[in-house]
């Protein structure tokens, strides 16, 4: 893509961020986003392919200012200490869920409150993604398979006080400002960095002290004969 092409199509989403942060998206036209936008209309499908095209990068780029997957991705494939790498991960993002001001959270705030299909396709697209590669990052500090059920409940554990963050803003329902005191905003991260960190250890714990009392366990076996039936002995 020619660099007017970009522009042209950062111009849009902001526009259409903007937008539809004010109004909603049902009551945000494509007219109205290509005036403010400064572009003429054929522009939106050309470069989101439609209406539903452009929503959805709009939430892909608003969430990308929270988690840049790439970032992410890096951090996740690195050589440093797996519990550095969730204090780097949590400590970038609450300083962006905290700072960054605008559209981005409103939309959020507005897709949350009143999901739809659309958010189901954003998480998809989006977030899942970005998800993957944090859960490898909690394998690699507890040993617990990616798989494994508890690794969801770790996830979610994990990034609840990031969806609080992201409604305390501007756009948000809660007075709280910690992006006008740095101190205050420090304490939080170092504070929600240990408590990851020690739950984490917790279920790691109890889930490898589950594993070894499963391995000495014995498992009974059934013995039967089906020539003669008798009672089941169990051995």
């Amino acid at each position: 893509m020619r660099k007017d092409g970009k522009e042209t199509r950062a111009q849009i989403l902001e526009a259409a961020g903007a937008l539809i942060a004010e109004k909603g998206f049902a009551h945000t036209t494509n007219k109205s986003i290509a005036e403010k936008a400064g572009v003429d209309l054929a522009s939106i499908n050309y470069h989101f392919g439609g209406r539903e095209g452009l929503y959805q990068a709009v939430l892909a780029e608003g969430h990308k200012s929270f988690i840049d997957i790439d970032e992410l991705a890096q951090l996740a494939e690195s050589i440093r200490e797996p519990r550095e790498k969730l204090g780097q991960f949590l400590k970038r993002l609450i300083e962006n869920l905290i700072s960054v001001q605008g559209w981005q959270s409103r939309i959020f705030f507005q897709e949350f409150l009143s999901p739809s299909s659309r958010t189901a396709e954003a998480i998809q697209k989006v977030v899942m993604p970005k998800a993957s590669y944090l859960v490898k990052i909690l394998h690699q500090i507890t040993g617990i398979p990616e798989t494994d059920p508890v690794m969801k409940h770790c996830l979610i554990s994990i990034m609840a006080p990031g969806f609080i963050l992201l409604f305390t803003g501007d756009g948000g329902i809660s007075p709280i400002r910690l992006q006008k005191d740095r101190e205050s905003r420090l304490r939080f991260i170092e504070h929600h960095i240990k408590f990851s960190l020690a739950g984490l250890d917790a279920v790691r714990d109890e889930y490898h002290r589950n594993r070894r009392m499963e391995k000495r366990t014995p498992r009974p076996s059934v013995k039967s004969s089906s020539a003669n039936p008798g009672p089941v002995i169990i051995v």
